[in-house]
């Protein structure tokens, strides 16, 4: 008797369910896509008990005859895909032709459709992959399926199902993220008869995201169009305060596609690596616009994850356009009261509602996206919890959390303006950042803050974050050019070492050498520093190296790891090597730091993510005293 034997029709749609069909969600996503391939511009989702007794989505696209509503249900039917070139253009949504009768098979089905130039539609029942009734029917045009009873048939899938509200979780991410990709589409989504969500159609993403997560979020974000040849990036970043604790604010959209990719997670923290802090999380909802024939959107049943065909020049085409986008922005945080809005705008941000549930982050995120906030930025409860990223709803679970309140940040204000009194800016200074025009300098705060005055605008310049942002640029471009300067130390500094920072010594000297330290053994636990980088005073110097060999590994470097430990050497040298609060300057010391800051890359905050400058206006000042 032969082993091999062909599967039934059955059996192998049970199969293909099983990969595309994991849970309620899958199915609204698979729905959604072939609603927004039908030209609709209107699609409403009703579920019930979370989509495990019903998941019903209808839309006003361009429906079906009766040959094709027969023919969709049909396993490897599509319109979509006719020849194997066709797989590395695809432009649509819903491809693979498994879709509905993977989902037919594991339920009860029911299709009813009707183009516009039809007087009758068609009406199709489907029960657990078994046609039971093919009838005319009247109904609107378009599409409307429902799916009743998932999984009935294949009890094994349904106990793994988890409790409603769980699964009304993933429900709802795979709406929203719907809703983001398509803000010209309006999205209905109910649950047990309570609306969860109602978006008009939009004329730009920037309001899209207002109806959905509210008018302060909105106006947290800087809003920027990039392009390379071979890529178009529009985003929206968080304003480098307005971080979250975890990545669940960070969505990625490819020709309008939600997708999933290590590639853009690693460029997002490469991009905002200066601006946050390690232990925070920016903002950032990306749209990709790329030539269909780059990228292969056919590596994953789901079709969430992608594989671009020039990963290296995507990675380092988005790390530039957004750290492009970041110093357009001339982002200085601002302190201001926030006013409170009128009835009328209330009125108008309750036309959309959005109650997603907050997911927490999975342990599988993807590694490389960003991180960071100070820890002196305000706080409310005001914000709505975000959805879970796309790249982390296939086979997660969500745990119940409390809820955790996110960073208030005010709105960018305008170009700064920053002028000592009676300088002359030199020629050379760059002002493409920051323009330091028609500002005098006022006075040093607590011998820690130097205070200027600009119009309207009063600005509070942190003294020693922002000499560490000039001394670490300073570093960077002499070791690009012929090195750090040495300064040779008449009488050696003696460091008295432990074991573990002599074995470092011995596996890192390189990297001191590099940095302009001349460190000898001495001898016992003894190192004798000979020479140490010119700008670093000699008191700090023990300090700086005892610092440095205490970060340092046990074991060398590999080539992908040593240029990221150097920098951070830089940056802990540029920090011991910096005026500290506390150290009086005088005026001139003052101005020439506020002049080298305008020459930086980056003068909005220091190398460990600090904001260097805080504005505030006068309305504010007369605001405090009720004027």
């Amino acid at each position: 008797m032969a082993k091999i034997r062909i599967l039934s029709a059955d059996v192998a749609n049970k199969i293909a369910a099983g990969e595309v069909v994991e849970r309620p969600a899958s199915v609204v996503k698979e729905l959604i896509e072939n609603a927004v391939d039908a030209e609709s511009t209107s699609i409403r989702i009703e579920i019930r008990a979370g989509g495990k007794r019903l998941i019903h989505v209808s839309d006003n696209g361009v429906g079906m005859e009766r040959e094709d509503a027969l023919l969709a249900l049909e396993r490897h039917a599509t319109s979509k895909v006719s020849r194997i070139e066709d797989l590395e253009s695809i432009q649509t949504f819903g491809f693979r032709g498994e879709a509905l009768a993977s989902i037919a098979s594991v339920s009860q089905f029911e299709l009813l459709t009707r183009t516009a130039e039809a007087l009758e539609g068609t009406k199709v029942n489907v029960d657990g992959g078994v046609f039971r009734s093919v009838q005319e029917s009247g109904c609107s045009p378009g599409t409307h399926m429902s799916i009743n009873n998932l999984f009935y048939n294949v009890p094994a899938r349904l106990k793994f199902l988890k409790t409603d509200t769980t699964e009304m979780n993933h429900v709802t991410n795979q709406v929203t993220w719907a809703a983001l990709a398509h803000p010209n589409l309006h999205f209905s989504l109910t649950h047990n008869g309570r609306t969860i969500l109602d978006v008009r159609a939009c004329d730009s993403h920037l309001e899209r995201i207002r109806l959905l997560y509210g008018k302060e979020f909105a106006e947290n974000l800087i809003e920027f169009t990039e392009e390379l040849p071979e890529l178009k990036i529009y985003g929206l970043l968080g304003k480098p305060e307005f971080t979250k604790t975890n990545r669940e604010y960070q969505l990625f959209f490819m020709n309008q596609r939600p997708i999933r990719s290590r590639i853009i997670g690693a460029a997002l923290k490469e991009g905002f690596d200066a601006m946050v802090t390690k232990d925070r999380q920016p903002v950032a909802l990306l749209f990709l616009t790329l030539d269909p024939e780059t990228v292969d959107v056919n590596v994953h049943p789901a079709k969430i994850e992608v594989r671009f065909r020039n990963e290296r020049t995507i990675y380092s085409g988005i790390v530039r356009m957004l750290r492009n986008a970041l110093h357009k922005a001339k982002y200085i945080p601002k302190i201001e009261t926030p006013v409170e809005p009128t009835q009328t705008e209330a009125d108008t941000e309750n036309r959309a509602t959005h109650t997603p549930q907050r997911l927490p982050t999975p342990s599988s995120a993807p590694v490389g996206t960003g991180t960071g906030q100070p820890t002196h930025t305000r706080r409310t409860d005001a914000q709505p919890p975000p959805t879970q990223r796309p790249e982390e709803d296939i086979g997660q679970e969500p745990e119940e959390v409390t809820d955790t309140s996110e960073a208030q940040v005010p709105s960018t204000p305008t170009e700064i303006v920053v002028q000592p009194p009676q300088q002359e800016i030199p020629e050379g200074v760059n002002l493409s950042l920051l323009d330091f025009e028609n500002v005098q300098l006022k006075a040093n705060l607590f011998k820690t803050y130097i205070v200027a005055e600009a119009g309207d605008k009063i600005f509070f310049i942190d003294q020693h974050v922002a000499a560490e942002r000039v001394l670490y640029e300073r570093f960077v471009n002499q070791m690009q050019a012929e090195g750090i300067p040495v300064q040779g130390l008449l009488l050696p500094v003696t460091l008295e070492a432990t074991s573990q920072q002599l074995s470092a010594l011995k596996i890192h000297g390189d990297i001191f050498n590099k940095l302009g330290f001349d460190l000898e053994e001495f001898g016992g636990n003894t190192i004798l520093i000979r020479a140490i980088p010119s700008p670093l005073p000699t008191r700090v110097a023990a300090q700086t190296v005892t610092d440095l060999l205490d970060k340092l590994p046990e074991e060398p470097y590999t080539d992908v790891q040593l240029p990221e430990a150097i920098d951070d050497a830089l940056i802990t040298v540029a920090c011991k090597s910096a005026v500290k609060a506390g150290d009086t300057l005088d005026m001139k010391e003052m101005v020439n730091l506020i002049k080298e800051l305008s020459q930086a890359k980056l003068p909005f905050n220091c190398p460990h993510s600090r904001p260097i400058i805080v504005e505030m206006g006068r309305d504010e000042l007369e605001r405090r005293f009720h004027r």
